[in-house]
């Protein structure tokens, strides 16, 4: 289905766009408290030594604590590469708190199995003698949670998450993706939202689950009615275009040496030479392969310099 393979890349962008529809719930869930309310969006740009992106950022209000902060939630796949999770989220609120000047609570949406079953949710050091810190966040594994407590119409932005997490017991996870599919398409919510809605469950449901369970036309038809979802697509196609363009001009570029080759030495060793050739993606080393050959002794010398090429 053409909506998972092209929006594998963009879960961030749909993860933050889902942010806009409810935030009062994805707060809710992060916190683990029905008393928060979500005031405004931040800009989730933090200009460190290297530019980065939270994922969501709000300002919101914990009526019950008499208290005003800041809520940030990160959303990941897999374990963190190039920073362990503690280090990266100890970095994000410490830019928070030195921004906004207030109390920052974080949490860690991890989406599918194994991610996140090693993060202690905390980072620490030293102690009360010689100083320290200890600073702690919460971590939601949602594989974890039970999805009947979520299967809700009226929780419109928690619905997309469903087919991730657990299925009633004795569910088997094809009627349960069934179940999730049929609840989002029953939210009070308008076409436009739906289909949105629907985009993202299918997305977020590839993670775990075969795509063949989200390749239906009639809830694909419901999809196009997103905004987001045309969006992508276009994108998807035009990213496509772009790389026929390239690959186009790879395979002219490899025939064009196998031309001058097969003139100058009428041999069939530059037929052989094709495949190694082929899984060269510079088109400016094949520019220099192209005069090498216009120019070579013979075919070995042009060999030579195609295997130094390859070291």
């Amino acid at each position: 289905m053409v909506c998972i393979i092209l929006i594998m890349a963009h879960y961030d962008e749909l993860f933050k766009h889902l942010g806009e529809y409810s935030p009062d719930q994805l707060a809710a869930l992060a916190l683990n408290t029905e008393q928060v309310r979500v005031r405004d969006s931040l800009n989730t740009e933090q200009p460190t030594v290297k530019l980065h992106h939270s994922d969501l950022t709000f300002r919101v209000s914990l009526p019950d604590r008499g208290e005003d902060a800041i809520l940030h939630i990160e959303a990941q796949t897999e374990e963190s590469r190039d920073k362990p999770m503690p280090l990266r989220m100890l970095a994000y609120v410490s830019f928070l708190v030195h921004q906004h000047e207030m109390n920052v609570y974080s949490t860690v949406f991890y989406l599918r199995p194994p991610a996140g079953q090693n993060d202690p949710g905390h980072y620490t050091y030293g102690d009360e003698v010689i100083g320290g810190l200890r600073f702690t966040y919460n971590v939601i594994r949602v594989f974890e949670l039970e999805g009947e407590s979520y299967l809700d119409p009226g929780t419109v932005g928690l619905l997309p998450f469903t087919p991730l997490m657990r299925p009633p017991t004795g569910t088997a996870p094809k009627a349960w993706v069934e179940r999730c599919i049929e609840t989002t398409k029953a939210a009070p919510v308008d076409s436009r939202t739906r289909g949105t809605l629907l985009y993202a469950l299918s997305v977020f449901g590839g993670l775990i689950h075969p795509p063949e369970l989200f390749q239906d036309g009639k809830l694909e038809a419901l999809m196009r009615e997103s905004p987001v979802y045309e969006t992508v697509i276009q994108r998807g196609i035009q990213q496509g275009i772009e790389q026929g363009i390239e690959q186009g001009k790879k395979e002219h570029a490899v025939e064009a040496i196998l031309t001058v080759l097969e003139v100058r030495f009428q041999t069939d060793v530059a037929e052989k030479l094709k495949p190694f050739l082929s899984t060269i993606d510079d088109l400016q080393r094949l520019d220099h392969l192209h005069r090498v050959a216009a120019q070579a002794s013979d075919i070995d010398a042009f060999t030579q310099v195609l295997l130094n090429l390859e070291n």
